[in-house]
């Protein structure tokens, strides 16, 4: 595990299955009581020490109907780093599939147009023999067309 004073500000928990004990602390008085150095399976050994399950250390294992202490520790979650979203509505770039009419890739959610344009024409390049669409919501402002078969099977044959 880590250190506590590696932990996010918040409330830690810990809680025995086998006394039904539990305890709620703030990291910052765990850290004044304990100090930031302390590993988090220290802090629930010092938290856990009164629990009538707890095996001090070295003990022989506990047979089989024995109970054993089953405290655990729940640190803080870190906070959740969200991009900002940009104002505007955002564009969708898709390829389609050959047969079916539905979406085979969803290539970009992108905002400002001029970028959203770049990529459709990047993605026109990339997959010349699909339909490339690139939309707002349900409107469609460009869209590549998939080539006639015709044209395409022609040029198969010259090839080969």
């Amino acid at each position: 595990m880590g250190r506590l004073g590696d932990a996010q500000p918040g409330r830690v928990y810990v809680d025995c299955a086998s006394c039904k004990r539990s305890g709620r602390y703030t990291v910052a008085s765990l850290i004044d009581r304990y100090g930031a150095d302390i590993s988090t399976v220290d802090v629930l050994r010092h938290l856990t020490a009164s629990c009538r399950y707890q095996r001090p250390p070295g003990a022989p294992p506990a047979r089989k109907y024995e109970h054993l202490c089953l405290a655990a520790i729940t640190l803080p979650q870190p906070a959740k780093q969200i991009p900002p979203v940009p104002p505007g509505v955002p564009y969708t770039i898709e390829v389609w599939r050959e047969t079916g009419g539905n979406i085979e890739l969803h290539l970009a959610t992108i905002y400002p147009l001029t970028l959203a344009k770049a990529a459709f024409d990047a993605a026109c390049r990339e997959w010349p023999t699909h339909e490339v669409t690139l939309r707002d919501r349900a409107r469609i402002i460009e869209r590549r067309e998939r080539p006639p078969q015709s044209a395409s099977a022609s040029e198969s044959g010259r090839s080969g």
